[in-house]
């Protein structure tokens, strides 16, 4: 046993160092769902919170970001949808609350985010779908990855995790990268640790948590549903 966590710590160090937590857990930004009860139950847990912004308003986030705070003292994160009309001014929010990692979703990053979220001295974390987008990510700054295969929820690719993480794992090592997408056992976490993965996202697995203020209607079909009840709500 004592072997078995000895090589977890040094499978995850990488990610644990990076985040600033117990486990490199980062938990996935559901909109809506990813709010101040939930973000804070995951950092004060030992994961990663991560506050979905999704369609916020620059004033919403930073109202959303200081109860976040009231509720932990640990690491949490924001995702902010690249698309937003206003990506600048919630970057700037962030910023102004300190919070050390923003994650970039929803599109490709410009660089000029990247560089507005680095030089306020914040990490940045982007997703990338492909190898090359990858490469490209991190020459544009980026501090770390995340690669989200199609069994996840949200915004989703054509490529499932586990080929994702064989194409762009063996090729980048110089920034961290978590993987997502259908994660839901510590042996699957494992298996990518071991594959060179800095950690894992978890987003679905954390939608029924006793913190999550999703209804409790919805809670009970998700807890009976099984995995061919999930498709996806558009094109990919």
């Amino acid at each position: 046993m004592i072997a078995a966590h000895k090589k977890l710590n040094a499978l995850w160090a990488q990610g644990r160092t990076f985040l600033g937590t117990e486990y490199a857990l980062l938990g996935g930004a559901m909109t809506w769902v990813s709010e101040r009860n939930l973000v804070s139950a995951l950092s004060n847990a030992g994961g990663f919170g991560v506050i979905a912004c999704g369609a916020m308003t620059p004033d919403l986030l930073d109202i959303e970001i200081a109860e976040t705070a009231a509720l932990t003292n640990k690491p949490f994160g924001v995702n902010l949808i690249t698309m937003h009309p206003q990506l600048d001014d919630l970057i700037d929010v962030c910023l102004r609350h300190a919070v050390g990692h923003i994650i970039l979703a929803g599109g490709l990053p410009g660089q000029p985010s990247i560089k507005r979220i680095r030089d306020g001295g914040a990490k940045v974390i982007c997703f990338a779908p492909t190898l090359a987008l990858a490469k490209r990510i991190v020459r544009q700054g980026a501090d770390a990855l995340v690669i989200e295969g199609a069994e996840a929820g949200g915004h989703i690719g054509p490529v499932s995790t586990s080929i994702l993480a064989q194409e762009i794992l063996p090729f980048i090592k110089e920034i961290p990268i978590f993987i997502a997408g259908g994660i839901g056992r510590g042996d699957t976490v494992l298996a990518y640790l071991e594959l060179g993965a800095a950690g894992c996202q978890l987003g679905t697995l954390f939608a029924c948590a006793n913190e999550s203020i999703a209804h409790d209607k919805f809670k009970k079909a998700f807890i009976r549903a099984s995995a061919r009840d999930a498709v996806p709500s558009a094109p990919a």
